[in-house]
């Protein structure tokens, strides 16, 4: 009796929070007169978001290239997908300062605005003339690290799940088939490269922090990963992340040799 009890009381508090989002989104969608939509500022969270909502909607990306990220402020046709996006996923102000007055293009960008580095564990940068000394700068990259991309993956998805209140249970599929294929990548880079077993070595001259610092690389440095990572070479879309990785992949399997 207990337990059947308990499962009403679940399945109560499950649908009322199911009632009262799809509440907060049909009244959201009232004001603007659009369904919802998601705007991701750079094409390696833009590749995260969309595996989320594949089958669900397509997310729109802020900055294809480096030049639109940093500059002072976002082009119109930027500035027109945050101002009718309902949900703007972004690294934060060190890393896209076209977005760091985020809440004075858009007035309602501190309700809308979800900046990933405000609860991401991130690495700080070395000194030029004293790699062991770090500089207080942080490497915003953290999506280099899968493990931190799956932490991501799970700070995003609930976010979505209340933005898309009608596919809770496609969004929640995503999320595990993502996170499954990240763990996967995180075993493959550790079979390519040689992984030895124990704590990551301290490698604070990397130019692949990240990767550097999760797989132990004997090589630190590696400009030719370095600059796979920052060209945004790739076309944007699902496959924009994995592609990235493999070929960051085989760059440092390069620099090993």
């Amino acid at each position: 009796m207990f337990k059947s009890a308990f499962k009403s009381a679940i399945r109560f508090v499950a649908a009322t929070a199911l009632v009262s989002s799809a509440a907060l989104s049909t009244a959201s969608a009232a004001n603007d007169g659009a369904t919802g939509r998601v705007a991701v500022s750079v094409p390696a969270l833009h590749s995260l978001v969309s595996h989320l909502l594949a089958g669900v909607d397509s997310p729109d990306l802020l900055f294809a290239d480096i030049a639109a990220k940093n500059a002072l402020v976002p082009d119109t046709q930027g500035r027109t997908k945050i101002d009718t996006a309902k949900m703007v996923i972004w690294v934060g102000p060190e890393h896209e300062p076209a977005l760091a007055g985020l809440r004075t293009i858009d007035p309602a960008a501190s309700t809308k605005g979800l900046t990933l580095t405000t609860s991401t564990p991130l690495l700080s940068l070395p000194g030029t003339t004293h790699g062991e000394r770090v500089t207080g700068i942080q490497d915003q990259r953290f999506w280099l690290d899968p493990r931190l991309a799956k932490v991501a993956v799970g700070r995003i998805a609930p976010n979505l799940v209340r933005l898309y209140p009608d596919h809770v249970e496609r969004i929640m599929d995503n999320e595990i088939a993502l996170k499954k294929r990240l763990k996967m990548m995180e075993h493959h880079f550790r079979h390519t490269l040689g992984t030895p077993v124990g704590v990551p070595l301290t490698v604070p001259e990397s130019d692949v922090l990240y990767l550097a610092w999760r797989f132990n690389l004997a090589v630190p440095n590696c400009p030719a990963g370095a600059k796979t990572v920052t060209s945004f070479k790739h076309a944007p879309g699902q496959d924009y992340y994995f592609n990235m990785m493999e070929t960051v992949l085989a760059d440092l399997k390069a620099c090993q040799v």
